[in-house]
């Protein structure tokens, strides 16, 4: 099945956005309860400042790549140790805000003010660098996969504004205990999320020791990306049914039937944001768990073509590799080996990439072609240039002696027996 373009940016975006949406909307809310006006000022002044950081950010990043490239992997990961720092702070503050909420009110959200703009600051350039990545090498800029990765890149911000609208409105129905209870749920995983990462980040910067506590963190996070994403989910879940149950029917008296009408009025608009919330959380768990299974899922691999072969040199036609797409061959050697290797027409001008269906990092693992542009490594996931299959390095399909001539590729036996022991 043809994979849309839609599908890879929509899946990148929702899943780096998707846990900070759920927070943002619940501390917007807390704030709004906590000090009115002036709280939501000091989350969105927060918020607005990270994201500008974040878009200067990328803008060094654009205007000196090379040179700023360690420096800035460098910033970052000292970024994820700080969002850790000031999670776990915001996490001991509400744990006691219920007995000193009057005092340390201002000091709850001056910290989760810092979350929010520390977290969008660390985002927003990686997200807007997938802007970037809208036109392939060798590709027009106008050109229908191209609006097709902006629809997906659209897409993905829409869901993740609207997941956290409805968290917003969703906490917004709570009661201040009930409230600051989900805000501390929501806090606390973010800390872990983050804490796990900052272990990771602490460690590539030899900061701490690879010790076996340090492995095992630094393999969970690699291995459950998803995982807090499903977390805070599940608690969006509990806070949206808690709300769902608690605002049925009108309690109390009213004074008239008009204030009882606007008091089921404002029930039924809970219950409405609260189904929202769960319509943008199944959304969310459809794309970062189905789309990105249908878009990174590997093909079968396809069968050998076939070639003429004649004193041991292996004639294949240029006609017969032209189109742009991969294509796989397979030799087999005298000693029962079969050396397989792949052929592809480079996107600019009129040269050939040839190599061995293998690579010195992933070994035999091999390459499968996604959608029209990209050739994939089985094993690392790892998108190749077209460009540079056929040279040295990387994850690059290992090259092997050849020649173009009179319309014909033309490959010695002698070279892919060399490989063989690569294949056994």
């Amino acid at each position: 099945m043809e994979v849309s373009p839609i599908f890879k940016y929509l899946v990148a975006v929702t899943d780096h956005l998707a846990t900070l949406a759920l927070l943002t909307g619940i501390i917007l809310s807390f704030a709004a309860q906590a000090e009115g006006k002036a709280g939501r000022r000091i989350v969105w002044a927060g918020a607005a400042c990270g994201f500008l950081l974040g878009c200067a950010l990328f803008g060094v990043r654009m205007w000196d790549p090379k040179g700023m490239n360690l420096i800035l992997m460098s910033f970052n990961r000292w970024v994820v140790v700080a969002i850790a720092a000031v999670a776990a702070l915001s996490t001991l503050f509400l744990l006691t805000a219920r007995r000193t909420a009057r005092r340390r009110g201002s000091a709850d959200l001056l910290l989760l003010s810092a979350l929010a703009a520390l977290s969008l600051m660390y985002l927003t350039s990686p997200v807007i660098q997938f802007t970037q990545e809208f036109v392939y090498f060798g590709e027009s800029g106008v050109s229908t996969n191209v609006l097709l990765r902006a629809i997906g890149f659209t897409l993905g911000v829409a869901l993740c504004l609207l997941l956290s609208l409805s968290s917003f409105q969703v906490h917004r129905a709570l009661n201040g205990r009930g409230g600051l209870l989900f805000l501390f749920g929501s806090v606390l995983l973010f800390f872990l999320e983050y804490g796990v990462a900052a272990v990771a980040a602490l460690q590539r910067l030899k900061a701490i020791p690879l010790t076996d506590f340090v492995f095992k963190v630094m393999i969970f996070g690699d291995s459950h990306k998803n995982a807090f994403i499903f977390a805070q989910l599940a608690l969006a879940l509990v806070m949206l049914a808690w709300v769902v149950m608690t605002h049925q029917k009108p309690t109390g008296e009213f004074a008239n039937k008009a204030l009882l009408r606007k008091e089921k009025a404002r029930l039924r608009n809970c219950r409405r944001w609260s189904w929202s919330l769960l319509a943008w959380g199944v959304a969310v768990i459809f794309v970062v768990v189905v789309l990105h299974y249908l878009d990174t899922r590997p093909p079968a691999e396809v069968t050998p073509e076939g070639y003429a072969l004649e004193n041991g040199i292996i004639t294949i036609p240029l006609e017969q590799v032209s189109d742009g797409h991969l294509h796989k061959f397979s030799y087999k050697t005298p000693n029962g080996y079969e050396v397989r290797f792949l052929v592809v027409k480079k996107p600019i001008g009129t040269a050939y990439g040839l190599g061995l269906d293998a690579c010195e990092i992933c070994g035999i693992a091999g390459y499968y072609e996604r959608g029209e542009e990209e050739i994939v490594c089985r094993r690392c996931d790892v998108v190749m240039n077209k460009n540079t299959i056929g040279f040295h390095g990387g994850c690059n399909p290992i090259p092997f002696p050849y020649e173009i001539r009179e319309s014909n590729i033309f490959i010695n036996v002698k070279d892919l027996e060399a490989n063989e022991k690569r294949f056994r």
